[in-house]
């Protein structure tokens, strides 16, 4: 599995038992330590913020999401189940490859793609 997911709340904790304890020991006539702590202070308080609204749900390592990006990517590999209609064509062996519309419409293995009485692409489902 992925790593645990350390946002949320229990980071918010942490982050300011961190800060309080590095508050615990500086010396307060000291400016470069009190400007790190005041700095260190302004960035606990924008993760805070940042994290107030985090979903574990939105993980990009969950199963879920792992499933969900196989399944588009082998329907983006299908074109979603509609014809190509258009391509990069070249003229000529040598020349450069140029987007155009095809004449008659494709699947993604090149194969005629079936027409209606119309001429228009029928669509599978």
């Amino acid at each position: 599995m992925g790593t645990k997911w350390r946002g949320g709340s229990g980071a918010i904790r942490e982050d300011q038992a961190k800060l309080e304890d590095f508050e615990s020991r500086i010396d307060p006539n000291d400016k470069e330590q009190m400007s790190l702590l005041e700095e260190m202070r302004q960035h606990t308080k924008k993760l805070e913020d940042m994290r107030k609204h985090e979903d574990p749900r939105l993980s990009f390592s969950t199963p879920e999401f792992r499933e969900s990006q196989r399944i588009f990517t082998e329907n983006f590999k299908k074109n979603f189940g509609k014809p190509v209609e258009w391509g990069l064509v070249k003229k000529y062996p040598w020349s450069t490859p140029v987007l155009q519309k095809l004449e008659v419409p494709v699947d993604v293995d090149g194969n005629p793609w079936p027409l209606d009485e119309n001429g228009k692409p029928v669509e599978r489902e």
